[in-house]
């Protein structure tokens, strides 16, 4: 049995091992005294964690037992053993209320939230079930020239959901070529971004696997919007429409096109821990959305785990080089930049002059043939110099992976 008395501020509750103790009302500062009834333990408290049956927890401080020198639970737990009887007497005063620290808990849980909708680099909305779509609305998130009036490096944001982009027709592989609308004009350009992490789809996917609560009917109620940044390469010879976009403006984004460059012959990182990215031209693009792939992540070559990965780029004069600035992240990854043009026409350049064999042979580089790979992103007319050059560097072919476009 147990029996519960007031005097005054004083709560008397005494323990019987054969019975379970009624729980203490939560929210109480309690500061006790424990005695047994054939005098073995005596323990007085001035305010530690006690445990008892029935009670969770009393926010007391430490127990000093008087007698065997024993904390108050095992006092409590000696005297259950022998059978005797536990008496708790306990002055009780009201505690500070818990609603404040809930507060706290909970505004500390949106800030995270929050933070992590900020850098993960994606919005994620609930919008109306609509299905597969052709065309996509897009909008300009920013513009950066990358040579004055011959390319820039145009950013918009698009939809990647799983629930309204069809994989054949996502952006997968580096090299792809996506379309682009306004109004009647259309055009074709390359990406230099990445292609979209796997993460982006991680709710939608969770989400179509049809996990609901019980109860509820298994059927779409909804449908989850992901937009995300891509990084359009615009030239403007080739797509003058679009060069001259601007923040803000809005147009429209079609299916991926499956021109894509197939890294399966080059992925394994024990085999070839040397890599060597030929760049020209359109494939600067490529080159820069494998170099700046997460490594792990969708068309990543793992480049932070190789020995040695070198890029080698060539252009017409060194005002062409694009993507001058983002060379030193990428030396940071551990890619060694390697650049050559055809001529100065004046400009200044300390760099070497010539085609990609000169750089070839120039370079520091050390390779064992049957451990090296090389991705090959150049325009047509650069490819017969290179397979001429990769032949002679005794490097199969098979270890080679080319951009077709």
């Amino acid at each position: 049995m147990a029996s519960l008395m007031h005097a005054g501020s004083m709560l008397t509750k005494q323990f019987v091992s054969s019975s379970s103790s009624p729980p203490l009302p939560h929210g109480y500062v309690i500061t006790a005294a424990i005695h047994s009834s054939n005098g073995a333990f005596t323990s007085t408290s001035t305010g530690a964690l006690v445990s008892f049956a029935g009670v969770k927890s009393l926010q007391t401080p430490k127990l000093q037992n008087a007698g065997k020198g024993k904390a108050a639970g095992g006092c409590f737990r000696a005297c259950k053993q022998k059978r005797s009887t536990v008496c708790v007497a306990a002055s009780v005063e009201t505690a500070e209320s818990s609603s404040a620290t809930d507060i706290d808990v909970s505004e500390q849980r949106r800030a995270i939230l929050e933070e992590n909708e900020r850098t993960r680099g994606f919005t994620l909305q609930e919008v109306e079930t609509l299905g597969f779509q052709d065309w996509h609305p897009s909008k300009v998130v920013s513009v950066q020239d990358l040579i004055p009036g011959v390319l820039r490096c145009i950013t918009v944001e698009t939809e990647v959901s799983r629930e309204f982009v069809a994989l054949d027709k996502a952006y997968t592989k580096p090299g792809q070529i996506v379309q682009l609308r306004m109004g009647e004009k259309e055009a074709r350009v390359a990406v230099s971004s990445p292609p979209f992490s796997q993460d982006i789809n991680v709710p939608v996917l969770y989400k179509l696997r049809g996990d609901i609560p019980a109860g509820t009917t298994k059927m779409p109620q909804f449908s989850l919007s992901v937009k995300a940044c891509l990084d359009l390469h615009v030239e403007e010879a080739s797509a003058p429409e679009f060069f001259n976009l601007i923040e803000g403006q809005e147009l429209e984004l079609g299916a991926f096109e499956a021109t894509g460059l197939d890294l399966r012959p080059v992925m394994f990182l024990a085999r070839f821990p040397t890599l060597i990215i030929f760049a020209q031209g359109l494939g600067i693009a490529v080159a820069r959305a494998i170099v700046e792939a997460k490594d792990g992540d969708i068309g990543s070559l793992n480049l932070n785990f190789r020995n040695d990965v070198r890029l080698y780029y060539t252009a017409s004069k060194p005002s062409m080089l694009a993507y001058q600035s983002n060379f030193a992240d990428w030396e940071a990854k551990k890619v060694k930049v390697c650049t050559a043009v055809d001529e100065t026409s004046g400009e200044e350049w300390q760099g070497c002059v010539g085609s990609f064999t000169k750089l070839w042979d120039e370079d520091d580089i050390e390779y064992d043939p049957q451990t090296t790979a090389a991705v090959v992103c150049v325009e047509k007319g650069a490819r017969d110099e290179l397979r001429n050059l990769l032949a002679e560097a005794g490097i199969p072919q098979q270890q080679i992976a080319t951009w077709d476009y």
